[in-house]
C-alpha cells in the first residue's frame, strides 16, 4: 500500500465513525429552552387589506429544544361592517435570537409568519400573510400568557 493510500485510510475511518454517531442521535424531543406550553391570549388587528380586530387563543402543545407547536383559533370583526369570521390552524415556530419568537399560523389555507419580542409572559410583534392569489395581509399582534 502506498504512504498516501495508508494516510486516507485513517481519515476515511474517522469520518465514518462521525457519521455513524450522527445516526444515533435520538430524535425524542429535547427538553424545551422556551417554557411556552400553555394557553395564550391573542388579540390583533389587520391593517391590510381589510381592517379587522381579531381576537382569541394561542395553545402551545408541544415543545422541544428552541422550537414548539399548536393551534391558534380567532375570531375577526371587519372594522367597517362588523361582520366576524373564524380562523383556526396549525402553528409552528422557534425563538429565533434572544427573545425574538418567529412562528407561522396556517389559518385558512394562508401561512401568516408572525415575529415577535417576549417579555416574561408577553409577546408582541407583526405578522403579514399572502393568499394563494397574492392578495398580501398583515397587521400587529400580542399575545399574553393565561394565568394558572
Amino acid at each position: 500500500m502506498s504512504g498516501s493510500r495508508r494516510a486516507r485510510v485513517p481519515m476515511f475511518a474517522l469520518a465514518c465513525a462521525a457519521l455513524l454517531s450522527a445516526c444515533l442521535k435520538s430524535t425524542e424531543p429535547q427538553p424545551s429552552l422556551l417554557q411556552l406550553n400553555g394557553s395564550w391570549n391573542y388579540t390583533g388587528v389587520q391593517t391590510g387589506p381589510v381592517r379587522e380586530t381579531l381576537t382569541g387563543t394561542l395553545t402551545i402543545s408541544r415543545e422541544s429544544g428552541t422550537s414548539f407547536q399548536g393551534q391558534l383559533n380567532l375570531q375577526g370583526v371587519n372594522s367597517q361592517t362588523g361582520q366576524t369570521r373564524l380562523l383556526s390552524g396549525l402553528v409552528s415556530g422557534s425563538e429565533s435570537g434572544t427573545d425574538v419568537i418567529d412562528f407561522d399560523a396556517n389559518l385558512e389555507a394562508t401561512p401568516r409568519r408572525h415575529v415577535g419580542q417576549i417579555v416574561a409572559d408577553t409577546i408582541t410583534g407583526t405578522w403579514v400573510g399572502s393568499s394563494s392569489d397574492g392578495t398580501m395581509s398583515s397587521g400587529t399582534f400580542r399575545v399574553e400568557r393565561e394565568t394558572r
